[in-house]
């Protein structure tokens, strides 16, 4: 039983913090458009940009389940 309550306050201190996570970026998205075009870049810069085919690797082909329309 008591597993079971730790797994629920878990749970629920990630699902917290991840609400704070998202409430903390739509705040710098209105109140900092400058710095959060700034860290769009930034990011682009590091991962590259956006995949325009939505490919995967090769050696992943069908190993992967795509939601319908998301490929």
């Amino acid at each position: 039983m008591t597993a079971v309550i730790d797994d629920a306050v878990e749970q629920y201190r990630k699902k917290q913090f991840w609400e704070k996570v998202r409430e903390q970026v739509e705040r710098t998205k209105r109140e900092d458009p400058e710095g959060w075009a700034g860290y769009l870049a930034e990011v682009e810069e590091i991962n590259g940009p956006p995949s325009r085919t939505h490919r995967i690797a090769p050696e992943w082909e069908g190993l992967i389940d795509f939601p319908q329309g998301e490929r």
